[in-house]
């Protein structure tokens, strides 16, 4: 009886780690999604980027795709969307030149659903030179698209 048992636990147990490991994301809707993104037009829009995710850690780094501005620009916003994962967070990091000196801001926004996209992500920037953004999921599966808005 207790081999019965012991069959019985172990297999629960094996079914229920199962049930923790993300699911499998689909590449080719992955790869359709992205090719979808470049035709999103957004008023206003500076510029729009998008990318595979990468895995979450803890700190705000210099990864990502930026789009560099010419002169100066206000920023005002940030429109970002993502398919795979429930849940992605993106990094914003904004520059601007203050003199001599270029000054950069990092803002990690968490959590964002990805059935819920598009995200509006107030971030204002009277004078950015560059902005750089990253999508990020816990496994680093997925994918994420953004679209800077503001006055050129």
């Amino acid at each position: 009886m207790r081999r019965w048992q012991a069959a019985a636990l172990g297999a629960l147990l094996v079914m229920g780690l199962s049930g923790c490991a993300s699911p499998e994301i689909d590449q080719d809707a992955v790869q359709e999604w992205l090719q979808q993104q470049e035709s999103v037009e957004v008023p206003g829009a500076l510029g729009s980027m998008s990318g595979l995710a990468s895995e979450a850690t803890d700190a705000i780094d210099a990864h990502g795709i930026a789009i560099t501005f010419e002169k100066p620009t206000a920023v005002t916003k940030i429109v970002f969307s993502c398919v795979g994962p429930e849940k992605m967070s993106v990094d914003v990091t904004m520059s601007a030149q203050e003199s001599e000196t270029e000054l950069a801001r990092g803002l990690r926004t968490e959590d964002l659903v990805c059935a819920d996209s598009p995200h509006t992500i107030e971030q204002v920037q009277h004078a950015a030179t560059k902005v750089l953004i990253d999508g990020l999921s816990a496994d680093g599966q997925g994918a994420w698209s953004a679209v800077v808005v503001g006055e050129d």
